[in-house]
């Protein structure tokens, strides 16, 4: 790919990666298996992701300034298993391996053995013990934000008290050109919203969140939709508990989200739910926006938006 000549966008690789390059570095990182079997998993905005005989993920940074993504992760994993193995819930068991000089690929990749389970992030969903998920999910978050931010600063963590999707509040105006291009009727509703005054910022206790539990990084079982795990870790940060709930409505709707703070065992202020239901109806008109500008299809992000805007609490 070259990108000599042009800026490359946020989300778009400044290096090449193929199939046999990923067997060259899987055969590099693990020489004594009997088979190699290759399968494209993903892409996001950070790594091209693989899985080796489906028994391994293999993580490829899509840039050079990610890097430093991947190491954090590697950390936090070594220091989140055993605080968190009591949930039930896995995360990733980072391990970064330098590839070959012989691959031509310029960066340290992660791998990890692979956690059960399929991404929550689709449409289509198992049948589910919500019951059963919710006290999982609820437990999981309560076991995580209990974690004293003191024990985790020397591990590429940082504060950050204003959620992070207050920043889409600067392409408002991009966002609400977009939503009316649709001329979808329901949209068109949901975007004159956007004039609602945000919330007061949240003053209380910073906990140590995931920052980035959107639905595609939750792992379930495809059977029985039980949670099996949680990955992406690379946005973790010590800030607003509510960070790790607004993505919940997208796909599991209010009704459970309530479901999973009722479960949830430590003390939420007096403004997290109005904190909750205005970042997620800006993050789902945010998300609608932004998958726009790199697919034609869009239709996973509009039941987002039809997801958040159905209903609120009570």
């Amino acid at each position: 790919m070259n990108t000599s000549n042009r800026n490359i966008q946020p989300w778009e690789s400044d290096r090449e990666l193929d199939p046999a390059q990923v067997h060259v570095m899987a055969e590099a990182f693990l020489p004594d298996l009997p088979r190699y079997s290759i399968g494209y998993v993903g892409s996001g905005w950070c790594n091209d992701v693989y899985n080796l005989n489906s028994e391994w993920i293999l993580r490829f940074p899509r840039r050079k300034n990610v890097l430093s993504n991947l190491k954090k992760e590697a950390r936090l994993s070594s220091f989140l298993i055993p605080l968190l193995e009591e949930t039930g819930v896995s995360i990733p068991h980072y391990s970064i391996i330098s590839p070959p000089k012989d691959c031509a690929f310029p960066y340290s990749f992660g791998a990890y053995p692979m956690i059960p389970g399929i991404s929550g992030g689709t449409h289509i969903r198992p049948a589910t013990d919500w019951s059963r998920f919710a006290r999982t999910l609820g437990n999981f978050l309560t076991t995580l934000h209990s974690i004293p931010a003191s024990s985790i600063w020397d591990l590429d963590v940082h504060e950050r008290r204003p959620l992070e999707c207050l920043q889409w509040l600067d392409q408002k105006a991009d966002i609400t050109r977009f939503i009316n291009s649709l001329k979808d009727e329901a949209l068109l509703s949901n975007i004159q919203w956007f004039d609602s005054k945000p919330p007061e910022p949240y003053s209380g206790l910073l906990r140590f969140t995931h920052d980035d539990l959107s639905p595609e990084h939750i792992l379930i079982n495809p059977n029985d939709g039980a949670i099996t795990g949680v990955i992406d870790w690379e946005d973790a940060t010590i800030g607003d508990p509510v960070s790790d709930f607004v993505t919940l409505p997208f796909w599991i709707g209010w009704d459970n989200t309530q479901r999973v703070l009722d479960h949830y065992r430590l003390e939420m202020d007096k403004g997290f739910q109005e904190r909750l239901e205005y970042a997620s109806r800006i993050t789902s008109l945010a998300w609608l926006y932004d998958e726009s500008r790199r697919s034609d299809d869009v239709s996973l992000q509009k039941w987002y938006v039809s997801n958040v805007f159905n209903k609120r609490f009570g």
